[in-house]
């Protein structure tokens, strides 16, 4: 029992927390967030408020975690927003995986002091084949609709560091590049999980010739390859972790 509302509980934060700090991270409120308190709080309490929905009465006293949670979110990302600010020399792709395994061990941290976690009991990953597989499905949509972005921004960023090319300046994703990038990812994840992944590669066309057309491509072709190749690889990496996780029933 103790597991299974662990595991239960560890899919619900990851994908409150992946819904909140990167779907509905818009670029103003990044923007917002280095001005001062004000937007770090107003961010954090988005992030909190969508967790709480997700986990509500998944666990005893829900609440009193949801509130540990946003103080720890608080206190993680003020490091992050005020303190280690230096993206240049592609820093910030390595503070980005940084930032988010704390967030990742915070979590871990509310599910052992919550429902006391077994981590010793590796039984309870693979029985996620089984149970719970609507949670894995959506934290795999989470991940290509709002995390991949934010990568293909910082790689992008860290290849031009390495180019001779400094950027310390907050780069916004484009919408072409949430809303049609979001779009080619699901769709080549869905063919992979059918078996058809073979033509994954396909989806991806539209953009890269919209670039082309815009002539992007041509003006920086780093970043036309390094985002391309970013939204494929996640989209192929998701889309074949997900392929080993049965489709969840539709009743």
């Amino acid at each position: 029992m103790i597991t299974s509302m662990a595991l239960s509980f560890f899919l619900r934060l990851t994908l409150g927390h992946l819904i909140g700090d990167f779907v509905l991270q818009p670029y103003w409120l990044v923007l917002e967030k280095r001005k001062g308190w004000s937007g770090l709080v107003l961010h954090v309490s988005v992030v909190t408020f969508f967790t709480a929905i997700v986990v509500w009465g998944a666990v005893p006293l829900w609440w009193a975690w949801v509130g540990v949670l946003f103080l720890g979110h608080l206190f993680i990302d003020q490091f992050r927003t005020f303190i280690f600010v230096n993206n240049t020399k592609g820093k910030g792709l390595l503070l980005l995986i940084i930032d988010q395994i704390v967030h990742l061990v915070l979590i871990l941290f509310i599910v052992w002091a919550a429902v006391g976690w077994p981590f010793t009991n590796w039984n309870m990953f693979i029985a996620v084949n089984n149970q719970y597989k609507l949670l894995v499905y959506l934290i795999g949509i989470a991940t290509v609709i709002g995390v991949t972005p934010v990568l293909e921004i910082e790689i992008t960023v860290a290849v031009w560091a390495a180019q001779g090319q400094e950027m310390n300046q907050i780069i916004a994703v484009t919408g072409t590049d949430r809303t049609l990038g979001s779009l080619e990812r699901i769709a080549a994840m869905l063919l992979i999980i059918v078996g058809f992944g073979l033509l994954a590669p396909l989806v991806f066309i539209p953009r890269l010739a919209l670039m082309i057309y815009q002539e992007r491509a041509t003006l920086n072709r780093t970043a036309v390859t390094t985002k391309v190749l970013t939204s494929f690889s996640t989209a192929v990496i998701i889309g074949y972790l997900l392929y080993y996780v049965p489709v969840p029933p539709l009743t």
